[in-house]
Order: C-alpha cells, then structure tokens, then sequence
C-alpha cells in the first residue's frame, strides 16, 4: 500500500470543506506518523495537494472517482484502489477518514460523500460502516467530556477524571483498531 498516496487522500479529504482546522491537522500528524511519513513527506503531500485544488481545480471525490475509472491514467493518488488495498487497509482507511471528519466536530456531507463513495466502491457492510460511526460519536463525545473536565478548579478529583477519560479514549479508539484488523467485506 503507497503511504504516501494514502496521506493525500486524507489531505484532500480534509480541504474538501473548504477549512483545514487544526485539530485535523492534529489527527493528520498522528496518522502520518503511523504511516512512518517524515515532516518532508507531508510537507511535499500538502504542496501536491494543494496543486491538486488549485491548478487542477478538482476535489477530493473528483480525484476518486477519476482514480476510480483508471487508476494508471490519472494517478494522482498512487492508489490503486482495487489491486492493492486488503480489506484491512480499506477499514483503516475509512476509519481514519472518518475520524478525521469527526475532528473538527462536525462529519460534513461533502466529508460523509468521500466516505459513502469508498464505503460502497469497495462494498463495506453497512454494520462496520455504522460502528466507526458510532465509535467516532462516542470519541468526539468524550472529547467534550475532557474539556469540561480540564476546567474544573485544581483538585484530585479533576486529575483522576481527566486520567479515567483520556483511558476511555484510549480503550474506545483500540477497540475499532481490533475491529478492522479482524475484518473481511
């Protein structure tokens, strides 16, 4: 699997409502780094990307679909969506894309187009697609949760509540990990 075509399409996925906020910047980084990516790597990804918006004037569904059709002819990505991708990759894809869309708090249609667009290209149940939503909901909720807890007054009580919530995060977010690295469409 080309790490680097994947990093653009999360790139272009998060420009594609118009504002890459910088807690997607934040779960980009994270996932560049899972995907062993150095700083020149994203640097170069984001320049592309941005070429891909601008000179080119396509979006990221445009490049998909277009990447779809003949993947050696348009390879923007680097992608071969079909040949190259296991089931596993596939969920982690869509796993990370959702959990990108989630970042800035609100999974947007031009966000959910991109995902529905791979979800049914490579026809991924609608229960897996369902459970990383309903994991990525729960995230963003304990997410709320943290904040609120970070403002409580300096007390024992805040350090061990903000400590039982960033483990539910943890323990929330291992367990769709599991959940792809079992999977088969």
């Amino acid at each position: 699997m080309n790490y680097r075509g994947q990093a653009k399409l999360y790139y272009l996925y998060m420009m594609s409502d118009g504002n890459v906020s910088d807690n997607e910047k934040k779960r980009f980084n994270s996932i560049c780094k899972e995907l062993s990516l150095d700083a020149d790597d994203k640097k170069r990804i984001i320049e592309e990307c941005r070429e891909i918006s601008t000179e080119e004037g396509l979006n990221c569904i445009e490049v998909l679909e277009k990447n779809a059709e003949d993947p050696y002819m348009y390879g923007i990505l680097d992608i071969d969506l079909d040949k190259h991708v296991s089931d596993e990759d596939k969920a982690s894809i869509l796993w990370n894309l959702i959990n990108l869309g989630y970042a800035d708090t609100y999974f947007t249609s031009d966000e959910r187009e991109v995902v529905d667009f791979l979800r049914e290209y490579w026809e991924m149940s609608d229960s897996l697609y369902q459970e990383m939503i309903d994991v990525a909901e729960t995230c963003l909720a304990l997410e709320k949760h943290k904040k609120w807890a970070e403002e409580l007054p300096e007390s024992d009580f805040k350090l061990e509540k903000i400590k039982r919530i960033k483990k539910d995060l943890k323990f929330t977010q291992e367990t769709i990990k599991t959940t792809i690295s079992e999977i088969a469409f």
